[in-house]
């Protein structure tokens, strides 16, 4: 079941990376990196002493340590979800996969990695390089040392995060095969993007803690595993087929 898996999952990722789309988004990031670069540069004018830079900056950088993997691979899925569902539907490719010894269920998960793999890759690394620059061309000499991440965010970075996002992932690729127009999906991402990244900037304004955050993802990822475990039983070829015949 993994190879199936894996080889539904690297046609659409080498398809994704041909297209200008994966880069022009990557380029669209590092242009939002630049903008949180701006602002904390623009507060720490407003500080005064070094010990109140610090703390500022340690709060900063702790919290983009858990918004950036999440957001930007949310970003990147936007894109990759494309190629995953929306050509192959337009290209009638998903009948043809259907006809090979292939259940629903490994379709349905292989188009999940498809877009869940290059997107936390590609997500990730921007996340990872955009905290770097921030920490060594803007943070150190303001603060006058490098501030490490704390333990729970490298841990909701690699672990926490990609589970989010397969989990989500997999919601708006069942959305993508059964519904007439796949696009929908793409909504579904800005929709759930928009509500993750309002929320989280709602409990940083409420005062809550940063570590809280990884949490909040946990309980995403349940709220997603169990709306994903109803989709399962309702999933058939039937109904991928019909939509796609529309």
């Amino acid at each position: 079941m993994n190879n199936k898996l894996l080889v539904i999952a690297r046609k659409d990722i080498s398809e994704a990376f041909r297209s200008r789309s994966t880069y022009i988004v990557i380029l669209v990031m590092i242009i939002l990196t630049i903008s949180y670069i701006s602002g904390y540069s623009e507060h720490v004018k407003s500080l005064s002493g070094k010990q109140e830079i610090e703390s500022y900056s340690r709060d900063f950088l702790t919290s983009l340590a858990y918004v950036l993997p999440m957001m930007f691979s949310i970003f990147v899925c936007s894109i990759f979800a494309n190629y995953s569902v929306i050509i192959d539907k337009a290209k009638r490719n998903l009948e043809s996969l259907m006809a090979t010894p292939v259940n629903i269920t490994q379709i349905w998960l292989g188009k999940s990695l498809a877009v869940t793999l290059p997107s936390l890759g590609v997500g990730i690394t921007v996340a990872i390089l955009s905290y770097l620059v921030m920490t060594i061309g803007f943070v150190m000499p303001k603060a006058g040392s490098f501030i490490f991440p704390d333990g729970l965010s490298i841990v909701s970075t690699f672990i926490i995060v990609p589970i989010l996002v397969f989990a989500i992932v997999t919601i708006v690729t069942y959305i993508q095969l059964v519904v007439t127009n796949p696009r929908i999906g793409n909504f579904v991402f800005s929709g759930i993007f928009i509500l993750l990244l309002f929320g989280i900037n709602a409990l940083g304004g409420l005062g809550i803690s940063v570590s809280y955050f990884a949490l909040v993802y946990v309980g995403v990822i349940i709220l997603c595993a169990v709306i994903d475990y109803f989709l399962s039983r309702s999933l058939t070829k039937e109904k991928v087929l019909l939509s796609s015949k529309v």
